[in-house]
């Protein structure tokens, strides 16, 4: 599936132009591209930056059709392959990849489908192993079953979010998110993603380690950093540790915790993480 995205570049730099550096940034669950603008700002100025809605999000949505066809699936490798086919369209040949929470997961399917494609990974918050590769898999399955797709106010929805949401920081990110809803169809507000499609991928997802993907990354001399936020809920410290042990003789692949931030770290410590991106890339 080709992906809706957005192209920032304040240089006016064609992104088909080999000679344009290329960074592709890929938002966690619940989000859109959109939501990366403030930290592009800080990169566009040296960089081509791509921000794509993935699939179920944004305007990369696909409506659930049965009988006439196979329904959608949410697997990390179909979150990959949607890059090979966008990036294909673009005629992008090799780039670096940001990938947040979920985002993360679609960046080492990447990397594995396609690995010239990867000049380097920022892989942000996420397990490379177990449930959904963080602790609140389950938790937040059942969050957003019981999550309505429509509230009369944000009040109202911070409200739910406060109540039900396994993480502050997801709340924060889904808040972010929420886009009004005209008064002439009622008021209020509602979410840029199929809920559905959220459930399926945390199930995808549950039997699926990308560890295997991050030691491919490692023996094709791909550029890895792993960022974990000191207070994250999603990506427990002795897990983190766990995988800083498993690739502590890889010489391509960083770990580091990003004092201060939690599962938001692109968002709460947004010039901190600009200025890594700028380091790892130069």
């Amino acid at each position: 599936m080709k992906l809706a995205y957005r192209i920032w570049n304040s240089s006016h730099f064609d992104i088909k132009n080999a000679q344009v550096p290329k960074l592709l940034l890929l938002h966690g669950m619940g989000g859109t591209g959109a939501l990366w603008r403030p930290l592009a700002a800080g990169l566009e100025d040296r960089y081509a930056v791509l921000a794509p809605d993935q699939r179920g999000h944004g305007e990369s949505q696909i409506p659930h059709v049965t009988g006439s066809r196979i329904e959608t699936r949410y697997t990390p490798l179909d979150y990959g392959q949607d890059l090979v086919e966008t990036l294909d369209e673009l005629e992008v040949k090799s780039c670096w990849v940001v990938g947040h929470s979920m985002g993360v997961r679609s960046a080492c399917a990447l990397a594995h489908l396609k690995p010239e494609l990867v000049r380097g990974l920022i892989l942000i918050d996420l397990g490379f192993s177990g449930v959904a590769g963080g602790g609140l898999g389950e938790g937040l399955s059942t969050f957003l079953k019981n999550f309505p797709m429509r509230f009369s106010s944000r009040a109202e929805a911070r409200l739910f979010m406060d109540q039900n949401c396994p993480d502050p920081s997801m709340a924060q990110y889904l808040m972010a998110v929420a886009v009004p809803i005209s008064e002439t169809e009622g008021g209020g507000l509602t979410f840029p993603f199929d809920k559905a499609a959220l459930i399926s991928t945390i199930h995808a997802a549950r039997d699926i380690s990308v560890r295997k993907w991050v030691e491919e990354a490692a023996q094709n001399r791909i550029r890895v950093l792993a960022l974990r936020g000191a207070r994250s809920l999603v990506w427990s410290r002795e897990e983190f540790e766990r995988e800083r042990a498993h690739f502590a003789g890889s010489p391509t692949i960083e770990f580091e915790e990003v004092p201060g931030a939690g599962h938001g770290l692109p968002f709460e410590k947004r010039a901190e993480l600009t200025a890594k991106i700028n380091n790892f890339l130069a």
